[in-house]
C-alpha cells in the first residue's frame, strides 16, 4: 500500500514518472495514473488481505519474512499493470 502511495504522489506533484527503461508517463497522463494509484491503494490493501489468505498457505502468509516480500511483488505489480492503458501507441510512419 505504502508502494502504491509514494508512486502516486511523485506522478502527481512531479507530472512525470518512468515505469520501465523505455516507458514513461508525463504529464497530464501521469497525473491521472498518479490519483488512481493514490486512490486505489486502500482497497488493494483490503481486497489483497481477503484474497491472499484463500491463496497461500498460512505458513508462509504469516511468517514475519513472506510477508513483506509479497506485498512488494504485488504491489509492483499493480503499478506496473495500472500503467499499461496510459501507454502512447507508437504510430507507423508510411
Amino acid at each position: 500500500m505504502v508502494l502504491l502511495i509514494i508512486a502516486g504522489l511523485f506522478a502527481l506533484i512531479f507530472g512525470k514518472i518512468g515505469i520501465t527503461k523505455e516507458f514513461h508517463l508525463v504529464g497530464k497522463k501521469a497525473r491521472i495514473y498518479g490519483v488512481l494509484l493514490m486512490v486505489l491503494a486502500v482497497p488493494y490493501s483490503y481486497v489483497i488481505t481477503k484474497v491472499l489468505v484463500y491463496l497461500l498457505p498460512a505458513s508462509l502468509l504469516f511468517s514475519s519474512y513472506s510477508k513483506p516480500i509479497i506485498d512488494l511483488i504485488l504491489g509492483l505489480a499493480i503499478v506496473i499493470g495500472l500503467a499499461i492503458p496510459f501507454k502512447e501507441k507508437k504510430r507507423k510512419i508510411e
